[in-house]
């Protein structure tokens, strides 16, 4: 670049200018132009500059750029500081007030304050001394006064002023002091007067004068006046008008009244009676307490031995004094029943057919299984209750083997015994033989026989006998007999109501009293036997039938159908029964399912909010809007009391009392519990005032206080925190304070020990959670009956600040 004048070069901008950037400079010491760098102008340039010489508003200092160091001592003048400027933290400690215990000499500047700590006294300098300040309106000196009977002492010591009061000595035993006796005055030191008392009325204490009337004074003690002998004994008395005892004797016998049938009064115990040596009346007999079928009784109506009844006991009694009822089978013994006590036709009856007819008259049977016996044609019968029936003999006479269909020539069924001789259901007769010798068949249907069956005509009820030989069995033609017979000639056993004996009359007798089968008409009882059904087709003959039965009754039982029209309903019947059919007042709560659910609308109609309770007599139930709950009220939901409610007795809550306070919004006071561990009392005071809470500052308006708790003495006294904050303890011997329990940062309180009538205990202490000034225990007093107090504060659960008061007095 070609030489230029430096008015001539091109202009560099600030910004653009750097450290190492070139500016030319003239060395006077050298005579030359050299070059220089705009680092080492600055740098170097600026020791060149003459002190004072660059104007404050030419130079611009950043927010803290000076330094403390750079600022000279006494540098900042009070012009300089803005009012309000110096804050509490720039004040150092003891800046505005010294706390001494000794003034100094001199205050560091006028109006400094210094306070005493020894007696809170507070002093100002005013240059010169040391002022002390009092309050407006303070007291500066107490003048005590001795010159009249009540002496007035004050003594100052440290600001504190104490004022003692002292009454001079009586001159005379039993003065007081008082005014005069007649008028106002001077109180002075007297003797008590008379007048000083007031006198007693009936409601009102008072002065009174013993002037006899039953009292009298000994010395100066009221006393009755009466003097008599002592005595702990019962005594008859006499007595003064004043009502004193003035004597008496031991009570005997003729004091007391004689005792009458009408009136009380002493008794002398009589036969049979005893009194014991404390006077008790009992009857004089003994006996074995028990229960017995047999007794001894003595004159006087006692019981004086009892036993078992015994078989002689019981005299022997005539039948003839059996009157009435029966002697049941089970009072018979085995056995007992001989030959020689059954009468005659006892067991079985005799009798037969008559001598031309041949038709047996069969007697009336007395009870089943007697034995009628036919004496004309040896037939033996048994009575089955409903008539006699003829007794199968099984050998040497006739067997029932069965019946045989003629039509079919097939026997038609068998007997046990025909199967045993070899008879069989559906097959032919078998050949005669000495097997079934006797065995007969009763023809069943008609027919002509064919086989060993005769070849003739058949009928029932024909008879086909084996004669144990031969080809085929005998006939007996019973049907051509019978068919000759003719009703009249046959005879019945007259039994229940028919009195016939004979089929014919007995036939005409059941026509006449015979109940029809269309609309019968029934007169009496009618009796249904044993497990018998009535059975009704209804209009449809099909398969459903209805029928009426009975559980086994065990007694007489009636059921009386009422004179109305309508349906009778039985247990299975539903929606039946109406209104109209119950009468009033018939139901009754034994008759409520425990289950049953009444509808609100099945009740009279209440006021709004009001609840269904029985009256105060418990007898019935009403609507109202004031509950009692004598017994326990559960709630399993939420509960609203809109108004006053009370509680006779406890009210057990399983979740928290909510309380909406006076504005229904969507804040509430809610009072829950934790869940206790035991059974847990909470006792609110019986007075007005405020709860207080953990997480609330308290302004507490009366006193805070617990009973102390009395520690155990031992080796170690255990302290247990979580019982109180004040404690006693009364040490019996040198004694260690245990490592205490349940510590609680914030917790403070006393421990006040009291030495026995020995004295010289120590006391030393467990653990490392007690900390003391200086790190040194306290050493108790040690005189007997010396009390020390040690003051705690529960710093953390480990650390527990703890100062003495010794020798309290």
């Amino acid at each position: 670049m070609a030489d230029l004048k430096i008015s001539e070069l091109a202009a560099l901008a600030g910004n653009n200018l750097a450290t190492a950037d070139l500016v030319a400079v003239v060395d006077n010491s050298a005579s030359e132009t050299k070059k220089l760098t705009i680092g080492d102008l600055v740098a170097n340039g600026v020791t060149l500059i003459a002190d004072d010489t660059i104007p404050g508003a030419k130079i611009l200092f950043a927010a803290g750029g000076i330094a403390t160091a750079d600022i000279a001592d006494a540098g900042v003048t009070t012009a300089k500081i803005a009012d309000d400027g110096i804050t509490a933290a720039k004040l150092a400690n003891e800046s505005t007030v010294d706390l001494v215990t000794t003034l100094p000499s001199s205050g560091a500047f006028v109006g400094q304050l210094a306070l005493d700590t020894d007696d809170n006294a507070l002093y100002c300098w005013n240059g010169s001394a040391w002022l002390s300040l009092k309050a407006s309106g303070s007291i500066n000196a107490v003048t005590g006064d001795t010159t009249g009977t009540i002496n007035i002492t004050a003594t100052t010591s440290s600001g504190n002023v104490t004022v003692a009061a002292t009454i001079d000595n009586t001159t005379a035993a039993n003065q007081f002091m008082a005014g005069p006796t007649s008028a106002g005055g001077t109180v002075a030191l007297r003797t008590i007067d008379g007048s000083d008392i007031p006198v007693a009325t009936t409601s009102a204490k008072g002065g009174v004068i013993v002037n006899g009337e039953g009292l009298r004074m000994d010395s100066n003690t009221i006393e009755v006046n009466n003097d008599v002998s002592a005595s702990t004994t019962h005594h008859v008395v006499t007595y003064n008008a004043k009502g004193l005892v003035t004597g008496g004797r031991v009570l005997a016998a003729a004091d007391l009244p004689v005792a009458t049938s009408s009136a009380k009064g002493a008794v002398i115990p009589g036969t049979g009676l005893a009194v014991d040596s404390n006077g008790n009346l009992n009857h004089s007999n003994t006996a074995t307490p028990g229960t017995y079928t047999k007794v001894t009784v003595d004159a006087q109506g006692h019981v004086s031995t009892g036993a078992t009844l015994a078989a002689d006991d019981i005299p022997a009694i005539s039948a003839a004094k059996l009157t009435s009822g029966t002697i049941g089978s089970s009072l018979l013994a085995s056995d007992a029943v001989t030959a020689a006590k059954l009468a005659d036709q006892s067991t079985c009856k005799f009798g037969g057919a008559g001598a031309t007819d041949n038709v047996v008259t069969f007697p009336a049977g007395d009870y089943k299984g007697q034995l009628f016996f036919d004496e004309k044609n040896e037939d033996l019968y048994i009575f089955t209750s409903e008539s006699f029936l003829p007794i199968t003999v099984i050998s040497g006479n006739l067997v029932n083997a069965g019946t045989y269909n003629a039509n079919t020539n097939l026997v038609g069924s068998v007997t046990t015994a025909g199967s045993a001789a070899g008879f069989t259901a559906g097959g032919a007769l078998p050949t005669p033989a000495t097997g079934n010798l006797n065995y007969y068949v009763v023809v069943s249907d008609s027919g002509t026989g064919s086989g060993n069956a005769p070849a003739v005509s058949l009928a029932p009820p024909d008879m086909l006998i084996s004669l144990g030989a031969g080809s085929t069995f005998q006939l007996i033609d019973v049907s051509n007999a019978i068919a000759g017979q003719t009703a009249s000639n046959i005879s019945v056993v007259a039994t229940g109501n028919i009195a016939a004996t004979n089929v014919q009359a007995a036939l005409q007798e059941l026509d006449a009293e015979k109940i029809g089968a269309a609309s019968p008409t029934f007169t009496g009882t009618v009796l249904l036997g044993q497990n018998a059904v009535l059975a009704f087709e209804g209009s449809a003959d099909d398969q459903h039938e209805l029928t009426i039965t009975c559980t086994n009754p065990t007694a007489d039982r009636t059921i009386t159908f009422p004179n109305v029209t309508g349906n009778v309903i039985t247990s299975g019947d539903t929606g039946t029964v109406t209104s109209a059919m119950i009468a009033d007042a018939t139901i009754v709560n034994a008759d409520v399912s425990a289950t049953a659910e009444i509808a609100v609308s099945k009740l009279a109609n209440g006021s709004a909010r009001q609840l269904l309770q029985t009256d105060t007599n418990g007898t019935g139930v009403e609507f109202t809007s004031n509950v009692d709950v004598p017994g326990t009220l559960d709630v399993t939901g939420v509960a609203t009391f809109d108004s006053t409610s009370t509680f006779a007795g406890n009210a057990t809550f399983n979740g928290s009392l909510i309380f909406e306070g006076a504005t229904p919004d969507a804040h509430e006071l809610t009072l829950s519990v934790a869940d206790p561990g035991a059974d847990v009392t909470v006792t609110i005071p019986a007075s007005t005032t405020t709860l207080a809470g953990l997480a609330v500052t308290q302004s507490f308006t009366k006193a805070q206080r617990g009973t102390p708790v009395a520690l155990t003495d031992g080796a170690t006294v255990a302290v247990d925190f979580s019982l109180g904050n004040n404690f006693t303890l009364a040490i019996a011997g040198n004694r260690t304070l245990g490592d205490p329990t349940n510590v609680t940062a914030g917790q403070s309180g006393v421990i006040v020990i009291t030495q026995d009538g020995t004295g010289s205990r120590t006391l030393a202490y467990a653990g490392t959670k007690y900390k003391f000034a200086g790190g040194t225990a306290p050493t108790l007093t040690t005189t007997a009956a010396a009390v020390d107090v040690l003051a705690y504060y529960c710093e953390s659960a480990t650390r527990i600040t703890v100062t003495s008061l010794l020798n309290v007095s």
